[in-house]
């Protein structure tokens, strides 16, 4: 009889042996899978990380504070506070009474206003303007003379509606 006993014993810690083996290689193939997946989307991450890094480096490329050539212009100037300031001359063309003195266009419905400057390097800023119905864009050249900014507007491009 005792001999019975440590028989079923052993057919039992037997199977439940087996049962954790095979819920143990389930839970691990399950896991593996999960790290494949996981890596694979951080290789998917890295990429696009990349992509937006070197985009990003072509987007500041035209751009006063990374054009060491445009910054050397102004070397006793401090860049970041130069072209807030060019931007805020800019912007101070949307205050004035009557027409935009910048945009050579009248609104349709309002004025023309500035909504977005970029200062290219030393010499140049593009604008985008608008009057709510019609959008275009700027090209000004501008120079800094003692502590004045003049403005001067070289081009534009309206663009049509549909």
């Amino acid at each position: 009889m005792k001999s019975k006993i440590f028989i079923y014993l052993f057919v039992f810690t037997a199977l439940i042996l087996v049962f954790q083996l095979v819920n143990s290689s389930k839970v691990v193939n399950y896991q593996v899978e999960i790290i494949k997946e996981k890596i694979a989307r951080i290789d998917t991450l890295k990429q696009q990380l990349d992509q937006s890094e070197q985009a990003y480096a072509e987007d500041v490329y035209f751009s006063l504070d990374r054009n060491e050539e445009a910054m050397a212009y102004f070397e006793d100037l401090y860049i970041d506070d130069l072209i807030s300031r060019i931007k805020d001359k800019v912007y101070d063309s949307n205050a004035v009474k009557g027409s935009n003195p910048l945009v050579p266009f009248s609104g349709s419905e309002a004025k023309f206003l500035i909504n977005k400057v970029k200062v290219l390097n030393h010499k140049w800023l593009i604008a985008d303007f608008s009057d709510g119905t019609y959008w275009g864009e700027l090209w000004i050249q501008y120079a800094v003379e003692g502590g004045n900014i003049r403005l001067e507007v070289k081009d534009y491009l309206l663009y049509p509606t549909n």
